[in-house]
């Protein structure tokens, strides 16, 4: 292999910089839910009321993704990834520092770093390596996973010692990583030479591929739609029990560091799970099975971990978060694969779907919530990944 052409990804010093945002972004992102939590059982808010700030922090995130994944495109990538962590780390402070609501519309305002990173980050990834993509891009998503984990974590121990304004810690460590992409991060990254496109069901069947345009636009309209419902479907299940779990919690009068804990386990499972299932999907050379055995596998988990009792709790949100992130970078390939001259666009497209479509199934969770029980409405979500798998068997035919 021609190294200059696809070199090996965690020698490049772009694709590290990168990732390190990642991380940092996703520490912060995950680290307003329990900010969000604290101010909303101090203030009174229902669940559907949490549900609704969550979903507007998404609509910032998710809906603003394609504008920036295109202009990543037109101009690269630079400037969405280190203004989009700079953007997060100013709001998030205002958020640490100001009253209750002004720091509900500064978390909200703060999405739209989130929402500029990402498609440029994910085009990075993704075009580094082309014999490695998957891996490269599961690597990608697991540095924010694992800030994911951090977030939590992190927030839970400085909000214990010094209450809200203790958050100002996690913008100030952010500072690293825009420094990095400060320095390493430019607009003219290699590119790998082929992209990895979605498999056909004959080349699944190792049967020879012949295919006309007229054929391939309706194969490729009917693995979009489906594509979707699975996005839709795992994401709703994933975001709302990252979402919804720290408020439950709360109101059970569990500490915040218990509480960043149980958010944190859920979301290294998910890190460890999504380079799983990338490199899975590299060695057999399709996502298929990684996919079905990620929604299926967190069934069970998913359904069990709120009735349980210590420490079974932890273990059963950690395996929840492994299968539920296995299909996470293979959705993102699949949809970049859909249109492989435009793959910052590709991926804002389809990590703005996620969290979009993640944000409304949650806020619809809320509202079901207020009704039943937070519990019972977390307990039920393990219908969606099952629902999502069968979805998956109908794909892959």
């Amino acid at each position: 292999m021609n190294t200059a052409v696809s070199p090996i990804f965690w020698r490049q010093k772009a694709y590290v910089a990168t990732s390190l945002t990642h991380f940092f972004v996703d520490v912060l992102n995950s680290g307003r839910t329990l900010l969000v939590a604290i101010i909303a059982v101090a203030i009174g808010l229902t669940n559907a009321q949490v549900g609704f700030f969550l979903l507007l922090y998404n609509v910032s995130s998710a809906l603003s993704q394609p504008f920036f994944g295109w202009l990543a495109d037109r101009f690269g990538p630079r400037w969405p990834i280190v203004g989009g962590m700079g953007w997060m780390i100013l709001f998030y402070s205002l958020a640490a520092m100001t009253g209750d609501w002004p720091a509900l519309i500064a978390i909200t305002v703060a999405g739209f770093g989130s929402g500029a990173f990402h498609p440029a980050g994910a085009m990075v990834a993704g075009q580094i390596s082309q014999a490695q993509r998957a891996r490269a891009t599961a690597v990608f998503f697991m540095a924010g996973q694992m800030g994911l984990f951090i977030g939590p974590v992190l927030a839970g121990f400085v909000l214990g010692l010094f209450d809200r304004p203790g958050y100002l810690i996690l913008p100030l460590l952010s500072l690293l990583a825009f420094g990095g992409g400060w320095r390493w991060v430019r607009d003219d990254q290699p590119v790998a030479a082929v992209p990895l496109a979605p498999r056909l069901p004959e080349q699944e069947k190792g049967l020879p591929l012949v295919e006309t345009a007229p054929t391939r636009r309706p194969r490729r309209r009917q693995t979009a739609i489906l594509l979707a419902a699975i996005v839709v479907l795992i994401n709703t299940a994933s975001i709302g029990t990252i979402n919804l779990v720290p408020k439950l919690f709360t109101e059970w009068g569990l500490p915040p560091a218990y509480v960043g804990w149980t958010a944190g386990l859920l979301m290294m499972g998910s890190a460890i799970g999504g380079v799983f299932g990338g490199t899975m999907a590299d060695r057999l050379g399709s996502g298929r099975w990684p996919i079905l055995v990620g929604c299926l596998g967190a069934i069970l988990p998913l359904y069990s971990y709120i009735p349980a009792a210590d420490p079974w709790r932890f273990l059963l949100l950690l395996l929840a978060g492994f299968f539920m992130g296995m299909p996470h970078s293979i959705l993102v390939l699949e949809a970049q694969g859909l249109m492989p001259g435009r793959r910052a666009l590709a991926s804002g497209l389809i990590l703005g779907f996620m969290f979009f479509g993640g944000a409304v199934g949650t806020y619809l969770v809320g509202i079901i919530a207020d009704r039943i029980g937070l519990a019972l409405a977390l307990q039920y979500m393990a219908i969606l990944p099952l629902t999502a798998g069968g979805v998956s068997l109908f794909k892959s035919r």
